[in-house]
């Protein structure tokens, strides 16, 4: 992964577009050595979120799996209408996958891991292998199914000869990373990796050499057509193919330069390529001519399958998977829910929340998180924070100097007016009149008639205000940029800097009574005060990754979340931090926490992940102050609706065909 030395504001949301060429290509998230009974469940996407990195089906065309990041393996038994977990003892990124049939299959994954089922993935079986480096693809010969290889880092291969249960290297002279390993027989090979790097072997493997080092972008995906014909992909839209068995290669113009991420072929003529903004390219004719379709919402499809001519899926990032029964033209979702990243996310109790994020998304739930649904926004811009005073009055803030109201549970919201450009990021109100709102480059705004009216108050700072909590209508604290952190003693009129060591962003601040707080930031960082924010001392966790967000439950119980799924929880007020093992390697820019399992976490490509343990926590009596420090409320009445609801997806639902649509 690219370093995140310094991530700079809206918790760093802007800047995972730009992650390394791994995690882009095939999902891999650092390792973490987890029990698969975790304690958590995906609310959205379902039926998880991580990204899948490959997807086979058996001859049957309906038993298949798909796995990912995270352990994720997949399996269905329908085409992929539903979809099953199945856990294995190891969670690590999965990223190769072959099916014999519907019973038998292998896959391969990081640090050398090989995992094989023969009874449709009731077990799944550890394979010592003579490797550590991760393993990305995995193919066997057709005329002799016993043969296997797979390829990974540092040019890494391995090969089997009775199916996978015992594996031996393979010497290659490449030191690159190799993506894509095809093989037309048992003997002729070829594999595809970093810097335009072909290998062939035409002995099975006892020889490698290379074919075509084409620059600094890589290959990314290599597959036979016929005996003589091949085709491979990759970065910056390049097609090549050969004719001779992969001797030598020709380029084919597609007219395209976005990155293409994998190729199948399902005969010598009908094949597919996948990309990002999803990207789909067809061919009909053996890959002379390679025609373009797109689907809607532009995902990253890392993975595709094709069972015959007009039967197949493609999946990718977010945990999407699609299914098409026209050759590609037409694409639809096996998944449900939505994929928009999510800033935040507020409950008022164990029922009732709302998270927001990316293009204008709002969601709420009625049944503790449960289902979902979208409330619409009337806006496209990003939303960064959202809270709620009761069960009625709320507020969403974000770019654009945007703020939106709803006085209606968020069935219908308003937008006010700020009179300012700035991106706002935070938003505190210890009543249904009074408020704040901080941002961009010092922004900070007042209102006293619930947003009617918003006013910019001074605050003496270019800094990147992220957050910002009150402790009663006087006394409020924000942060940001830089080690920022603002005090006001006067209800927001005037602000001054609190002076300490600190250099690193902070994230988000939460308050548990009017002197015990908390703030979180970039590299591990976590600052408690015990006088209202007057001064500040920093925290031990041992934690390095940057934190995004905090709650707590009381003066000594507090969540955080951050980057690479990291939530970390207290019981004694910070003298203590315990990693809380999640099921997802994506960063979490969003906490919710009341104690016990009442705590939910979202971020990336729309996750929402709720407790399903309570935590070993602490109980304390209950603290009477403002909902504003706390986001408590009464529980209210009547809200588990027991709809099906869905989070919105543009991309239409995939429906079997012995089933008819439901009716909008």
């Amino acid at each position: 992964m690219l370093p995140q030395s310094s991530i700079p504001g809206g918790r760093g949301r802007r800047f995972y577009l730009c992650l390394a060429f791994l995690v882009l290509l095939t999902g891999v998230a650092p390792i973490l050595a987890q029990s698969p009974d975790r304690g958590w469940e995906w609310q959205n996407p379902l039926p998880q979120g991580n990204a899948i990195s490959a997807i086979r089906f058996a001859d049957d065309k309906r038993h298949g799996w798909a796995v990912g990041s995270d352990g994720v393996i997949l399996y269905t038994s329908d085409g992929g209408f539903q979809w099953e977990s199945q856990h294995t003892r190891t969670v690590v990124a999965l990223n190769g996958l072959y099916v014999f049939d519907r019973q038998r299959a292998v896959v391969v994954g990081a640090r050398g891991l090989v995992l094989t089922t023969k009874n449709g993935g009731d077990k799944w079986t550890e394979i010592r292998t003579p490797t550590k480096d991760h393993l990305y693809a995995i193919t066997f010969a057709s005329d002799s199914p016993a043969r296997g290889w797979a390829v990974g880092t540092y040019g890494s291969i391995i090969t089997t000869t009775d199916g996978g249960l015992t594996w031996t290297l393979q010497k290659s002279s490449a030191r690159v990373h190799l993506y894509s390993v095809s093989f037309i027989n048992k003997n002729i090979g070829l594999a595809a990796g970093d810097h335009g790097t072909l290998l062939r072997t035409i002995d099975g493997g006892r020889h490698w050499k290379e074919a075509v080092r084409l620059g600094p972008l890589p290959f990314t995906g290599v597959t036979f057509t016929s005996p003589k014909r091949a085709i491979a992909v990759g970065y910056g839209g390049r097609v090549i193919a050969s004719d001779d068995a992969g001797l030598s290669w020709e380029p084919v113009d597609t007219l395209m330069t976005a990155d293409l991420l994998s190729v199948y072929f399902s005969d010598e003529k009908h094949g597919w390529i996948t990309g990002g903004n999803g990207l789909v390219l067809s061919t009909g004719n053996g890959g002379k001519l390679w025609l373009p379709t797109s689907v809607r919402t532009n995902p990253r499809l890392v993975t595709v399958y094709f069972a015959d001519e007009n039967l197949g899926w493609a999946a990718g990032g977010d945990g999407l998977v699609l299914r098409t029964d026209d050759s590609g033209m037409g694409w639809q979702r096996l998944t449900e829910g939505g994929r928009d990243d999510l800033s935040d996310i507020f409950f008022l109790d164990g029922s009732r929340g709302w998270a927001v994020g990316a293009r204008g998304k709002i969601l709420v739930t009625r049944s503790g998180g449960k289902l979902w649904t979208v409330q619409p926004s009337k806006t496209t811009v990003r939303l960064d924070a959202v809270t709620f005073t009761d069960e009625r009055n709320g507020w969403a803030v974000g770019e654009q100097g945007t703020i939106l109201h709803t006085a209606n549970g968020g069935i219908i919201w308003t937008p006010q007016t700020t009179g300012i450009r700035e991106e706002l990021l935070g938003v505190c109100f210890v009543s249904t009149t009074r408020g704040w709102a901080v941002g961009a480059r010092g922004a900070i705004l007042l209102t006293e008639d619930g947003g009617n009216v918003w006013r910019q108050v001074p605050s003496k700072t270019q800094a990147w205000l992220e957050d910002v909590r009150f402790l009663n209508e006087k006394h409020g604290v924000a942060v940001g940029s830089s080690g920022t952190i603002l005090l006001t003693e006067d209800g927001g009129e005037t602000w001054k800097e609190v002076v300490h060591n600190v250099r690193e962003w902070l994230y988000a601040v939460a308050f548990a009574d009017a002197g015990r707080g908390y703030a979180v930031g970039e590299k591990g960082i976590i600052l408690r005060t015990d006088n209202g924010g007057l001064t500040w001392k920093d925290q031990e966790s041992n934690a390095k990754t940057n934190l995004f967000a905090i709650s707590v439950a009381s003066r000594d119980d507090v969540m955080i979340a951050g980057d690479m799924g990291r939530v970390l929880v207290t019981r004694d007020g910070g003298l203590t931090w315990e990693t809380q093992p999640t099921i997802t390697s994506s960063p979490l820019f969003a906490v919710a926490y009341h104690g016990g399992a009442n705590a939910w976490v979202a971020g990336r490509g729309g996750a929402i992940l709720r407790r399903t343990e309570a935590l070993a926590t602490v109980k304390f009596p209950a603290v009477k102050i403002p909902p504003a420090l706390r986001g408590g409320a009464p529980k209210l009445k009547g809200q588990d609706s027991g709809e099906q609801i869905d989070p919105g997806d543009d991309i239409p639902r995939a429906v079997p065909r012995d089933k008819k649509p439901v009716k909008p």
